[in-house]
């Protein structure tokens, strides 16, 4: 893989306040000068977790090589991988000496497994009720009716109905009871696995209760889980756009150290850079297959990428990647190709083309 510039953070910020953009204008020196709008570049904080994990990464290690030199006070180092260190947890030591620590990730990622395990588990108890349920109710059929009758009253179906329903527990419960007053109508190991007796529908309603309340809890410890991760985005959020507006008092606009933060420089033009060493790697034989990767450009969010046939011209392709740097086509015709890649803002601002690379398809 090719390795990645982390400064492309361009999503739009909903934790701090924006300034509006400043906008410069520089006059073309030549027989006819005229003014052109040059938009600067702006450094809204990402939304998403991993962004905000590398943003934040490359935030400490600026600060690390230059937060003494700049005068950086409030958004130090310290203060940076703190947020890290919330949000993703430490590793281990050496011999797991000290631990691991989860960060708040960690924890939503285990409280989500346990909320699907344990909703696996509390379906499958309920599917297993309803199997014992049928079971059961074919073994009183003969003595109660095929259909509901006021018989059936007294095995606990009150509601005109021999329906199964979805969860299973009160009607296991009802058998139970009904068992336990008629014991010569239980049916012991009616198959390898169901016995219509008191004892199991008692066991198989108990089943359902317990992974029920199981179940219930995990969601609630889920959806705790999710809100602390919410707030701990948005406090590392907060804590970048801080970084920002302080960048903003040590830094000038030009500073490249700008970069060494994880940040545009303000100076920098709106538009995305021209994206960089685009490599093509054809599939298998036959396979019409084509890998496409590319170096990120700094101030993208998304990539054009145009591949037309060298014979004659026509465009095959014509499409938007979101968020990665490469993309595979599966269908294109054999053949030779070109391939050019321009980068995209969120403000639909596009950079010129990358240089044409040609390629084969197989």
């Amino acid at each position: 893989m090719t390795r990645r510039s982390r400064a492309t953070h361009s999503n739009t910020a909903i934790y701090e306040t924006e300034t509006d953009r400043t906008r410069l204008r520089f006059s073309h020196q030549n027989s006819s000068p005229k003014n052109t709008l040059f938009t600067m570049a702006s450094n809204n904080i990402p939304e998403t977790y991993d962004s905000i994990i590398e943003l934040l990464e490359d935030a400490a290690d600026g600060a690390q090589a230059h937060g003494a030199a700049i005068g950086l006070k409030q958004n130090d180092e310290a203060a940076l991988r703190a947020e890290i260190t919330n949000l993703a947890g430490t590793k281990a030591g050496p011999g797991n000496v000290p631990p691991a620590t989860p960060g708040l990730k960690d924890k939503w990622n285990t409280a989500k497994a346990a909320k699907k395990s344990t909703s696996d588990e509390f379906s499958l108890a309920k599917q297993n009720g309803r199997e014992l349920a049928r079971a059961c109710i074919g073994v009183l059929k003969p003595r109660l009716g095929n259909q509901w009758t006021s018989q059936w009253a007294a095995a606990g179906f009150t509601n005109n109905s021999l329906a199964v329903p979805d969860n299973p527990m009160v009607m296991l419960q009802q058998f139970r009871t009904y068992f336990s007053a008629n014991p010569s109508q239980e049916v012991p190991n009616l198959t390898p696995t169901i016995s219509a007796t008191s004892a199991a529908c008692d066991t198989a309603a108990e089943a359902i209760s317990t992974k029920g309340s199981i179940s219930n809890q995990a969601n609630v410890d889920a959806g705790n889980a999710k809100s602390a991760l919410a707030a701990g985005i948005a406090s590392a959020r907060v804590r970048l756009g801080g970084l920002r507006d302080e960048l903003g008092q040590l830094l000038d606009d030009d500073d490249e150290r700008w970069h060494a933060f994880g940040f545009n420089k303000p100076s920098d033009p709106d538009t995305p850079e021209v994206p960089e060493n685009v490599v093509v790697t054809p599939g298998a034989p036959g396979s019409h297959l084509l890998f496409i990767d590319w170096d990120d450009a700094r101030r993208a969010v998304s990539y054009r990428v145009i591949i037309t046939a060298v014979a004659g011209g026509a465009e095959l392709k014509n499409e938007i990647v979101h968020g990665e740097s490469e993309v595979t086509f599966t269908d294109l015709p054999p053949g030779q190709v070109k391939i050019t890649i321009a980068a995209r803002n969120s403000n639909g601002g596009e950079s010129a083309a990358s240089d044409p690379v040609t390629a084969t398809v197989p």
